[in-house]
């Protein structure tokens, strides 16, 4: 490694440390680094004139000044890394209903690191995302609750539920941005002053956002985290435990077998070939449409809630017809 490529690497390294834990001396960055405290600090002055980086120094550590509108540092990948953010960009790209002029900036600068193929497929990406109808409005309130979330700033926002006519308001400490599993849609989740509890808020639904300047700590992250994931979609919240068996025929077992679909996941062999899932949710209400998607190769056996449901769904789709 030339010494050239040893420095920007090294200067690369200290912008990500000074992201990622804040104020830091001359000396904890160079026992971060490996390097001497005057290595570092010609780095310091290199990050800032070279970078464009603008920097603070106040009682002896350095930082990013706060709000600086710069772009994070530069990333190279493998092949097989640029691979999966090819598949991730993909799943962007399915996920996006509207146009997002900041996702087609990032995988444009992404697709200038990627190899030839790759390069070119992400570009088709882009070119699908440039072709969703635009939405100025929800880009706008996007930002605002992105700035939030960096920031760890409370955001006032009127919001929109789906069986209300009109908006309520409320001071809302946004802990997580989470796209859906299934469907075009992103949420935020966090402490609504409103509501006195952790509540998730569909972002369509989001008709405005304001910074309220005042700064919150993230306390319940690890239980948020951990309702999400016992969720079925991902977003949806609850205190109930719902103990799910569902039977599939066998001309479906093998695609029900080939996927890890939940934590809680038990799979079981059935005598004639078939499959049984068993799960433990919190909530039924995204799970009722994934198995009415599975149509008559799906037959839920429990609990009594979900086979009501199910059937009165069918009943009424059958009644149309």
């Amino acid at each position: 490694m030339t010494e050239q490529v040893r420095r920007a690497t090294r200067l690369v390294r200290i912008e990500n440390l000074l992201r990622q834990r804040g104020g830091m001396t001359a000396k904890e960055l160079a026992d971060a680094t490996g390097y001497s405290q005057r290595t570092i600090q010609r780095d310091i002055v290199a990050i800032e004139s070279e970078l464009g980086l603008p920097l603070v120094y106040e009682a002896r550590r350095y930082s990013i000044l706060a709000g600086a509108d710069h772009p994070l540092s530069p990333v190279r990948f493998t092949l097989q890394e640029a691979r999966a953010v090819y598949l991730a960009a993909r799943l962007f790209a399915r996920h996006a209903d509207e146009r997002d002029p900041d996702g087609i900036a990032a995988l444009e600068k992404i697709g200038d690191t990627l190899p030839g193929n790759l390069a070119t497929q992400v570009r088709s990406s882009i070119a699908e995302l440039r072709s969703r109808p635009a939405n100025d409005g929800q880009v706008a309130i996007l930002r605002t609750l992105t700035d939030a979330w960096a920031h760890s700033e409370t955001v006032k926002i009127t919001y929109r539920s789906a069986t209300a006519a009109a908006g309520r308001t409320t001071d809302l400490d946004p802990y997580l941005l989470e796209p859906s599993a299934s469907g075009a849609a992103t949420y935020v989740i966090g402490y609504s002053a409103e509501h006195h509890q952790v509540r998730v808020f569909k972002l369509d639904r989001v008709q405005s956002a304001v910074l309220t300047g005042h700064k919150f700590v993230p306390d319940a992250l690890d239980e948020v985290r951990r309702q999400l994931q016992q969720s079925w979609g991902g977003v949806v919240f609850g205190d109930e435990q719902y103990d799910v068996a569902v039977e599939f025929r066998p001309d479906v077992a093998e695609r029900v077998r080939e996927t890890n679909w939940h934590p809680s996941q038990q799979l079981a062999d059935l005598a004639d070939g078939g499959v049984l899932l068993r799960l433990v949710l919190p909530s039924l209400l995204e799970f009722v449409p994934w198995v009415l998607g599975w149509g008559a190769a799906a037959k839920v056996i429990g609990p009594v809630e979900l086979r009501e449901q199910v059937s009165a769904a069918l009943r009424e789709a059958a009644a149309q017809y």
